[in-house]
């Protein structure tokens, strides 16, 4: 009996401590996060030499060659077991608490523990694979451009340079068009991966800060369910995945996937991200991906053009192609569907307060700031060019 109560209270300890351990590395690690975003706020040569081109650069290697053999969204089937999973949990905690009665303040206490080392860890994590990025370096001093203030008027000369370009790739493409006349991909969505794949690393050796090996972009099971959300793609940097919305239209797949891409060299940004992608898919030998890039930069300068010269626009759509617009309008057409539902709206407020939390005041509105990057590489272009 003697050794029997020496075994319980042994356990009781045992348990006690282990919960008490798992506790204060959980506190650890959320207030280590919390120094290393206010150090890389602090801190711009931590934040980017040490963080973005060193550290993370090599988590991001290391976790990306374990999920790339993973055909399949890995961080979606996480997301879509995690609730699963944790009712099981949940649920034997419960028999558990029922059936044995003894101890059971030890039991609530290690699940506790448990559950505050998970949070802790996934928190940590976010903060060294995303959180500290959005205080690194703008793509814009790698690029060595200068953001300034533009006329309606350069807007207007940058979005006609970017008409002629789509509506000439656009005609190019004109074979592979669907039954509406809108246009459909040449191949399939692995072989258009692999062509944006190949995009960034011609990029990269433009701009070496985007160097490195690229994992294939992966596509979302439940699209439909994210094009609810009005989401085209996610960056998971648990995983290191770039995932696409397949669902949307066509045109619009390959600079997605250019986007979520460069989350992967650490440029969280969304405008730019979004710069990036049009720089990526310029340097691609497909016309189809060099469209989708040219595509995406005219209706970012083209809706910010609507908003300050409605006759300016007007006067600009005259210049498109009809098969440009037959895609313009499939996209508008496909997007309406899912604009001003509560699913829609309440994604869009999580993802207001998400940018404005890392850094990006503008909320959701910081995406329509690619056209301030784009104006400046119109700018760089032009004086190249002595125009």
């Amino acid at each position: 009996m003697e050794q029997l109560e020496k075994k319980r209270r042994r356990s009781v300890f045992l348990g006690i401590f282990g919960a008490a351990w798992e506790a204060l590395l959980a506190l650890f690690l959320f207030f280590a996060s919390l120094g290393i975003l206010e150090l890389a706020k602090r801190s711009l040569f931590f934040a980017e030499e040490i963080m973005a081109r060193r550290v993370y650069k090599v988590y991001a290697l290391l976790v990306s060659a374990v999920t790339r053999f993973f055909p399949w969204s890995l961080a979606e089937c996480v997301v879509l077991l995690a609730p699963l999973l944790g009712v099981l949990l949940f649920v034997r905690l419960l028999l558990d608490l029922v059936r044995r009665k003894k101890g059971r303040q030890r039991r609530i206490l290690k699940a506790i523990s448990r559950l505050l080392l998970t949070a802790s860890i996934l928190f940590f994590i976010y903060c060294m694979g995303c959180g500290v990025h959005y205080y690194r370096k703008g793509i814009a001093s790698f690029c060595n451009l200068t953001t300034e203030k533009s006329s309606k008027e350069e807007l207007y000369s940058l979005c006609l340079s970017l008409s002629k370009e789509a509506s000439n790739l656009r005609r190019e493409l004109s074979a592979y068009e669907g039954s509406d006349g809108s246009l459909l991909h040449p191949f399939s969505k692995r072989e258009l991966g692999k062509k944006v794949q190949k995009s960034m690393t011609a990029l990269s050796k433009k701009l070496p800060v985007l160097s490195g090996w690229y994992p294939a972009p992966k596509g979302i099971l439940l699209s439909k369910v994210f094009s609810s959300m009005e989401i085209t793609g996610v960056f998971t940097c648990w995983t290191m995945e770039a995932n696409v919305n397949l669902d949307v239209p066509d045109c619009t797949i390959a600079s997605t996937m250019a986007h979520e891409l460069s989350h992967l060299r650490g440029f969280m940004r969304e405008d730019e991200a979004n710069f990036v992608a049009v720089l990526a898919c310029r340097e691609s030998d497909s016309p189809f991906v060099r469209y989708s890039g040219a595509q995406s930069a005219l209706i970012s300068c083209g809706n910010a053009l609507y908003a300050q010269d409605k006759e300016l626009y007007a006067k600009l759509w005259e210049t498109y192609d009809e098969g440009l617009v037959r895609d313009l309008r499939a996209i508008h057409v496909y997007w309406k569907q899912y604009e001003n539902t509560k699913v829609s709206e309440t994604a869009n407020r999580v993802n207001d307060t998400y940018l404005k939390a890392n850094a990006q005041e503008d909320g959701v509105k910081s995406y329509g700031r690619v056209v301030d990057l784009l104006l400046a590489d119109y700018r760089a272009r032009m004086a190249q060019d002595g125009r």
